[in-house]
């Protein structure tokens, strides 16, 4: 079996399990108002909350999805999946009737093509190719790359996880007015000198909050050997000039890709532009999967509210139902907080830590919160703070006491992940547990005896887990070499370039 053949089984399981865990969630958060229901006097508040929530959100996500389609369904049935509220499900389908026609074909570029349609099939696209007017062959004909480098040809490198020695990553150098990339020394965006105010309200602010950009830029020659490799925050708007001179003139004959990624809450967009000498290519490309998949972590704590209090007023003993809810939109969760080129490997990995540590502060906000909103609040904010004060402490004390700017790069910075720092997470956990300790010590039961044990548990083997995963990563965004392919595979499946 080939490798193209099993990597369309592996997106044939993804998408027949994405479709059954999306109809799963709907079927079970369908139930559970209607248990709640049968029970209002003891779960008004649940069921009002959580009622209002579905309603709301799934209203807002059903808008969006058919405003970002509009004009590619078909108005009677954009009606009906709206009120339906089954949008998202239409969407999910759209893999696995790529995945079928893969399975289906015998030609291996159409399998090829297929399987790279399935794997971005839940993301709006537009694409454009264009011919480039072409030379005589009397033209001088260069690389517009000042300094060439003996380097292995690019197929020899796809699979390596190292750099070679003879290239390496440079700064983005930009037209000043225009941001136009320029393969000259020039422009090229460096920050702003780090003064502790600047550390304490634009780094912390652009690690955890801020909208996150990366662009990169390759340039290869015919042969496909890299030439050059930079990398910017800023994103490119074009690529350089096709002429290198005029007198005599001379074109460039390499073969150009310009990346530019941005990444928000619920939104990731990736645009790749592809030039040679006689032709240029672009795609823009959204991912709408997280945007469907983002409201399952809020319902996953909405449910585990619900199966708390449904504990505490059955005294002792939570419906099948409730436990069933929160544990199958958790697993949602797990499987689908992650970028559309994240390796699996990646996402497994990073599974431990959010079940340890958001899962199981979730439950302990929730079991607070039965004694009040306002405590509920009260020790959900001071576990935020506790991380992002022990974040900021960490970079302050690396630039003053060592000069060392963490997270410096572009690439680090854009692939940021509060949750996978060490002293984040410990000064998380360290409030979590002695939350957990004063509430049992204020109101001891059975309930918060295994809640407190829970606790220390799962956030002492997710501070174990923590120390070793970053070995298992493969974070491919910080391999030049993987965004290279990452670009090559977005061209063949937005323009059909095989």
């Amino acid at each position: 079996m080939s490798s193209v053949t099993t990597q369309v089984w592996m997106l044939a399981v993804e998408a027949v399990l994405l479709v059954m865990l999306w109809v799963m969630l709907a079927g079970l958060q369908i139930a559970t108002v209607v248990v709640g229901f049968l029970d209002i006097a003891s779960m008004i508040q649940f069921v009002v909350g959580f009622s209002i929530f579905l309603i709301i959100s799934n209203a807002l996500l059903n808008g969006w999805l058919l405003r970002i389609y509009w004009g590619l369904i078909q108005k009677p049935l954009a009606a009906v999946l709206f009120f339906t509220f089954t949008t998202p499900l239409y969407m999910l389908f759209f893999r696995i009737r790529h995945v079928v026609a893969a399975l289906r074909t015998k030609n291996q570029l159409d399998l090829r093509r297929e399987a790279l349609m399935a794997r971005y099939a839940v993301s709006k696209a537009e694409s454009e190719l264009v011919q480039l007017s072409s030379f005589s062959a009397t033209v001088k004909r260069t690389s517009c790359v000042a300094h060439l480098a003996e380097t292995p040809t690019e197929d020899s490198l796809v699979d390596s996880e190292a750099l070679p020695r003879s290239w390496f990553v440079t700064d983005t150098h930009f037209d000043v007015d225009t941001k136009m990339i320029k393969m000259s020394e020039g422009c090229e965006g460096r920050r702003e000198a780090r003064s502790l105010v600047h550390l304490l309200t634009v780094d912390l602010f652009e690690l955890v909050a801020s909208r996150k950009t990366l662009s990169y830029h390759f340039v290869l020659n015919s042969s496909g050997d890299i030439l050059h490799i930079s990398s910017s925050s800023i994103l490119a708007s074009g690529l350089p000039p096709r002429l290198c001179n005029t007198s005599p003139l001379t074109v460039c004959n390499d073969v150009h890709y310009m990346i530019n990624m941005s990444r928000g809450i619920g939104y990731e967009i990736v645009y790749v532009q592809k030039r040679s000498e006689k032709s240029r290519a672009s795609v823009s490309h959204l991912n709408l999967s997280l945007l469907i998949w983002n409201n399952v972590l809020y319902i996953t704590a909405l449910l585990a509210f619900g199966t708390v209090l449904n504990i505490e007023k059955s005294h002792g003993s939570a419906s099948a139902l409730f436990h069933t809810s929160w544990i199958l939109s958790a697993f949602a969760w797990l499987l689908t907080c992650r970028s559309v080129d994240e390796p699996w490997s990646d996402t497994f990995a990073k599974m431990p830590l959010r079940l340890c540590f958001t899962i199981s502060r979730i439950f302990l906000v929730c079991t607070i919160t039965l004694s009040g909103l306002a405590q509920g609040v009260l020790v959900f904010l001071s576990i935020k703070a506790s991380g992002y004060l022990a974040l900021a402490s960490q970079i302050v004390y690396a630039k003053l006491r060592r000069n060392v700017d963490l997270w410096g790069s572009v690439v680090d910075r854009y692939c940021f992940e509060k949750s996978l720092v060490f002293s984040s997470q410990m000064a998380e956990s360290v409030v979590s547990c002695v939350w957990a300790i004063c509430w049992h010590a204020c109101c001891p039961s059975e309930r918060s005896l295994v809640l407190l044990v829970v606790l220390l548990l799962c956030h002492a083997f997710g501070m174990v887990w923590l120390c070793f995963v970053g070995r298992f990563l493969e974070e491919p965004l910080k391999n030049p070499l993987r965004v290279l392919q990452i670009a090559k595979d977005r061209i063949k499946w937005g323009t059909g370039e095989y």
